[in-house]
């Protein structure tokens, strides 16, 4: 899976607590944070802690793994236009 932003990352993280058959206050609970957060993060908010985020996504049995995108697509993706 490709993850180009926090709102990828949220629905990732929502469908994996789901495959697991978790509730969003048991994921909470894990993490040591609130239902709210979990709730937000799953929304794709933009100002989620990295520190917690991983946290969560291990809890769910995913990893992230960050590559070089030598396309320059991410870029486009950033920044909407030409990346110059």
């Amino acid at each position: 899976m490709i993850a180009a932003s926090a709102a990828d990352l949220g629905s990732m993280l929502r469908e994996a607590r789901k495959a697991k058959k978790m509730s969003q206050t048991e994921l909470a609970a894990m993490v040591g944070v609130s239902r709210q957060w979990v709730i937000s993060a799953e929304k794709g908010a933009p100002t989620a802690r990295v520190d917690l985020m991983l946290d969560a996504l291990r809890c769910v049995d995913l990893l992230v793994d960050v590559v070089r995108d030598d396309t320059g697509d991410a870029l486009h993706t950033v920044f909407g236009g030409g990346g110059g």
